[in-house]
C-alpha cells in the first residue's frame, strides 16, 4: 500500500473519531450509541465506502501532487471532501433501498424519499463535518507532498 493511501486512511479514521466526539459533545454518549445501534448496516457500508473511495482518490491525489505539481493543500481538501461525499451517498443508499423505495406509491413519495435518505444526511454530516474535513484534508495534502518529496531525495 502506498504511503499516500496510508495517510488518507489515517485521515478518514481521524475524521470518524472527530465525528464521534462531535456527536458526544453535542448530543451525549447515549445518542451516539443509539445512532450506531439504529443504523448499523448504513454505517458499516458508509464507512467501507469511505475507505474504498479513499483508496482510489488517494492514488489520484498523489498523481496530481507528484506529477502535475498542483497545490497540495487544496488537492487534499478537495480529495477528502469528495471521499466524505461518496461515503455519505453510499451509506445513504442502504437506507434508501431498505425503506425509501417502499414510499414511492405515496404522494410526493420519491421526492420525500430522496430528501430523507440523501439530502438530510448530506446536510447534517457536512454541517458538522466540513470544518474538520477541510483542516484534515489540508494536512493530508501537505503530508502527501512531503512524503513525495522524501522519496525523491
Amino acid at each position: 500500500m502506498k504511503n499516500s493511501t496510508k495517510l488518507t486512511f489515517l485521515s478518514i479514521l481521524f475524521n470518524l473519531i472527530v465525528a464521534g466526539i462531535i456527536i458526544i459533545w453535542t448530543f451525549g454518549f447515549k445518542d451516539l450509541i443509539d445512532f450506531i445501534t439504529s443504523l448499523p448496516l448504513n454505517l458499516l457500508v458508509g464507512i467501507c465506502g469511505l475507505f474504498i473511495a479513499g483508496y482510489y482518490i488517494s492514488l489520484k491525489m498523489e498523481k496530481l501532487i507528484k506529477f502535475r505539481k498542483w497545490n497540495s493543500v487544496l488537492i487534499g481538501i478537495i480529495g477528502l471532501i469528495l471521499i466524505l461525499l461518496i461515503g455519505v451517498l453510499i451509506g445513504s443508499s442502504v437506507g434508501f433501498i431498505e425503506e425509501g423505495i417502499e414510499t414511492f406509491d405515496r404522494e410526493n413519495g420519491i421526492k420525500n424519499a430522496l430528501f430523507d435518505y440523501y439530502v438530510k444526511p448530506l446536510f447534517w454530516i457536512f454541517l458538522f463535518g466540513i470544518i474538520p474535513t477541510v483542516i484534515v484534508g489540508g494536512i493530508l495534502g501537505y503530508g502527501i507532498k512531503k512524503n513525495v518529496l522524501q522519496h525523491r531525495i
